[in-house]
C-alpha cells in the first residue's frame, strides 16, 4: 500500500518531479563544467618541469640593531643622570635577482643576490651633546650602509592547487657593507664593521599567471656578525663605549616576479 501509495503521489506531481530533475541535473553539470574549465585553465601547468628559472625581486624591509650594551653603560645606570642606549625600528629597501634550480619534486635551491639600502639609528638619551660644557640632550644616530647581499636558501614548496601553492624558505645569507664606517679619524660617532653573515627564514605563496609566476613572500633576517667596531677617541667616545655588540635584523616584504 504504501508504495501505491508513493507511486501515486510521483504521477500526480509527475511534471515537477522531471522539472526539478532537469534543474539538479544542470545544476550538477554547470558545476562540472566549471570544474572543468578551471582545469583547463589552469596557469603555465608546465612550469615546473623546467629545472631553471630567472626572475627579480622588490623587497620593504623594517629594520633595526639588535644592541648588547657593555659593563660601563650598565654601571652609569646607577648614576642619576644616566644615558640610555636603544635601536628603533626604521624601513630600508632592496632589490635584486632570482636563480632558482629544481633539486627534487618539492625542494629548489635559490641563489638570490641582490642590493640593500638601509639606515638604522641607535638613540642615545639624556648624553652627552656639548663635551666642551657637559651639557645633555637626546641624540639620534642613523648608520646609513648600502649592502651587497648574497643569500643562499632552501625552497620547500607544498603540492600546488591550482594557480596556487604555498612554500617555506631558509637559509644564510653572506653581505658586505659598501660604506662601513672603519676609519676612525672621521669623527663619527659609531663605527661598524664590513662584512656581515645572517641566517634567513621565511613563507610565502607562488601566484600563478598566464605569463610569469608571482611570489609575495615574508622573510625574517638574524645577524651574526657583531657590527660594532670600538671607537675610544673623538669627541664621543661614551657612544660606542656603551655597546659591547650590535647584529642586524630584518623583517623583510618581499615581491618576486618569475
Amino acid at each position: 500500500m504504501a508504495f501505491t501509495h508513493i507511486w501515486h503521489k510521483l504521477h500526480l506531481h509527475r511534471k515537477k518531479v522531471t522539472l526539478l530533475g532537469l534543474f539538479a541535473l544542470l545544476l550538477f553539470g554547470s558545476e562540472a563544467a566549471m570544474a572543468q574549465k578551471k582545469i583547463a585553465q589552469q596557469n603555465k601547468p608546465g612550469y615546473d618541469d623546467k629545472k631553471v628559472h630567472y626572475g627579480f625581486y622588490l623587497a620593504a624591509p623594517l629594520t633595526k640593531y639588535e644592541i648588547e650594551h657593555s659593563e660601563s653603560y650598565v654601571n652609569q645606570l646607577n648614576d642619576g643622570n644616566a644615558m640610555t642606549v636603544n635601536a628603533k625600528l626604521k624601513p630600508g629597501f632592496y632589490t635584486g635577482l632570482v636563480l632558482n634550480v629544481g633539486l627534487a619534486q618539492y625542494l629548489d635551491f635559490r641563489f638570490v643576490p641582490g642590493v640593500g639600502f638601509y639606515g638604522r639609528t641607535i638613540e642615545f638619551d639624556n648624553a652627552i651633546a656639548d663635551p666642551a660644557t657637559g651639557e645633555r640632550s637626546s641624540d639620534e644616530v642613523t648608520i646609513s650602509s648600502t649592502m651587497v647581499e648574497l643569500p643562499f636558501l632552501l625552497k620547500y614548496k607544498a603540492k600546488r592547487r591550482g594557480n596556487f601553492r604555498m612554500y617555506l624558505v631558509g637559509g644564510v645569507k653572506p653581505g658586505m657593507d659598501l660604506g662601513s664606517r672603519k676609519d676612525t679619524s672621521t669623527g663619527e660617532k659609531i663605527h661598524t664593521e664590513k662584512y656581515d653573515v645572517a641566517l634567513e627564514y621565511g613563507f610565502g605563496v607562488d601566484i600563478f599567471y598566464p605569463y610569469f609566476k608571482f611570489a609575495p613572500e615574508i622573510r625574517f633576517s638574524h645577524g651574526l656578525v657583531n657590527q660594532h667596531k670600538p671607537v675610544t677617541t673623538g669627541d664621543y667616545p661614551d657612544y660606542s663605549q656603551s655597546i659591547q655588540r650590535m647584529t642586524n635584523h630584518n623583517v623583510s616584504f618581499i615581491l618576486f616576479f618569475e
